[in-house]
């Protein structure tokens, strides 16, 4: 008897878990993608940003920045760089004001990706500012929950089963 509840508890797991399957992130991350080192950075600092797309294109980066700094005030676009082993890497310097930098990956002429760093106000100290976090993984959570409900199942109905059995 216990060896068919083990039985059963195995093929509910497997019949749950196989569609968490698709649930699944998919990486590396997709063409034509852009991702920066920093998402806080600090007035002045330095971060880098990789645009990501096929080979022998040409890929740009295009900010935008608000502020008292004449010299970074507005929308700059960068050079022009052959995307390489389907990578092409810019170092961006943050402004001497704090604020925020949007950020947008131009391949051939057409922006495919964006993405933000906030420049935060310098404080003079040392304590650094923890980044954002989040849960990714909605579908395991999902898949557990399943998992835990066909369980629970299968032992109600086994139990039931045994009971009518003994009666």
């Amino acid at each position: 008897m216990i060896a068919r509840t083990f039985a059963s508890v195995a093929l509910a797991g497997a019949v749950v878990l196989a569609p968490t399957a698709a649930f699944a992130e998919t990486y590396p991350a997709p063409d034509d993608a852009l991702t920066c080192s920093a998402t806080v950075v600090d007035q002045g600092q330095t971060f880098d940003c990789t645009v990501e797309g096929p080979n022998g294109a040409s890929a740009q980066l295009q900010t935008t920045t608000s502020g008292d700094d004449a010299t970074i005030a507005g929308t700059v676009t960068s050079a022009p760089k052959t995307i390489v082993n389907n990578v092409a890497e810019f170092t961006v310097t943050a402004p001497g004001t704090a604020g925020v930098i949007g950020i947008s990956a131009i391949i051939n002429g057409e922006a495919v990706d964006t993405a933000s760093v906030n420049v935060a106000a310098a404080t003079g100290g040392t304590d650094e500012e923890l980044s954002s976090t989040g849960f990714e993984n909605a579908g395991l959570a999902i898949g557990a929950g399943v998992l835990l409900v066909a369980g629970a199942t299968t032992v109600f109905v086994a139990g039931r089963r045994r009971a009518n059995v003994n009666a």
